[in-house]
């Protein structure tokens, strides 16, 4: 270590050797730059995840060398089930499944044969059948109602007593929605006069299920012509009729494809819809045109 005094016999400055740095001068390496830079020690997590990777590979891959061909396997690995095919033999082609008809869902079924629905005796009076929400009253102690779900040969075995034979018969057919009943569904619509008796299926029952009464269809020489809602409302009538019996429901106009205005009577405590139909216009002397129950598919 240098003597810090001077000959002299004063104090040497310790930091006179650093007065002439700039700044500028290169620092002093630390190590070689042209050693590499130390690698990590790989992940032995890392190495087992690739190793199973390809373990899983190579299995899916010999699976699909060894499995037999024509197994009935569809792409992405399902099951198709199939026939035989009565028109290729050694052909096959996809099962097809069916479905019950009137059981809320559309039929896949052709429509089966219509059985007749004889007379019921004894013949009722027409100013004894009095229209309603839910079907027919019939005025007699002694009779049930026609309510909407009972048997259909029961239902219109008394139609039939009393109205007189059928006009018209469809027998079974699959709905368009033109009479209410879900599109898809099996239908029966039985006409008397102006009267139209609506046939579904339920639980593989034929059901009495809706009625429409419409004047612009039929002869009025059908007693069915007579027919009057429990309140008293004909087809036929006028709106201002119709007002004045419902005043004490809610009479509302609407328009209901395909026809350009209907009326529709609710409840004025629920709102619920009670009958509907087609009137030539709102004002006073308009006609109802037809008297209807809610519609099979709204109920």
């Amino acid at each position: 270590m240098s003597d810090p005094r001077r000959p002299d016999g004063g104090w040497t400055d310790p930091y006179e050797e650093l007065m002439g740095l700039t700044g500028d001068e290169p620092l002093p390496q630390l190590e070689d730059p042209t050693t590499p830079p130390a690698q990590p020690p790989p992940s032995p997590l890392l190495t087992g995840l690739v190793i199973g990777l390809l373990l899983v590979a190579l299995s899916v891959a010999v699976f699909q060398l060894l499995a037999p061909e024509g197994d009935g396997a569809a792409a992405g690995g399902t099951t198709v089930a199939s026939v035989p095919d009565d028109g290729a033999p050694g052909t096959t082609t996809p099962a097809t499944p069916t479905t019950t008809p009137g059981e809320g869902t559309p039929t896949t079924e052709a429509p089966p044969a219509a059985a007749p629905y004889p007379p019921i005796e004894p013949k009722i009076p027409v100013e004894k059948l009095k229209l309603k929400t839910d079907g027919i009253r019939i005025q007699d102690d002694d009779i049930p109602d026609l309510d909407f779900g009972i048997d259909a040969a029961t239902a219109i075995g008394r139609l039939s007593a009393s109205l007189g034979d059928p006009d018209e018969d469809t027998n079974w057919q699959v709905s368009t929605g033109r009479w209410g009943v879900c599109e898809g569904e099996l239908e029966r619509i039985i006409r008397y006069g102006p009267f139209h008796a609506i046939v579904t299926r339920s639980g593989g029952r034929d059901v009495f299920n809706g009625y429409r009464q419409d004047i612009t269809v039929g002869d009025f020489e059908s007693p069915a012509k007579d027919l009057e809602t429990l309140s008293g409302l004909k087809a036929g009538d006028t709106v201002e009729r119709l007002e004045e019996i419902y005043r004490d429901q809610n009479v509302e106009f609407a328009t209901r494809p395909p026809y350009e205005t209907v009326f529709e009577l609710r409840s004025a405590r629920s709102g619920d819809l009670l009958l509907w139909g087609p009137v030539r216009g709102t004002d006073p002397e308009d006609l109802v045109l037809g008297i209807f129950a809610p519609d099979v598919c709204d109920r």
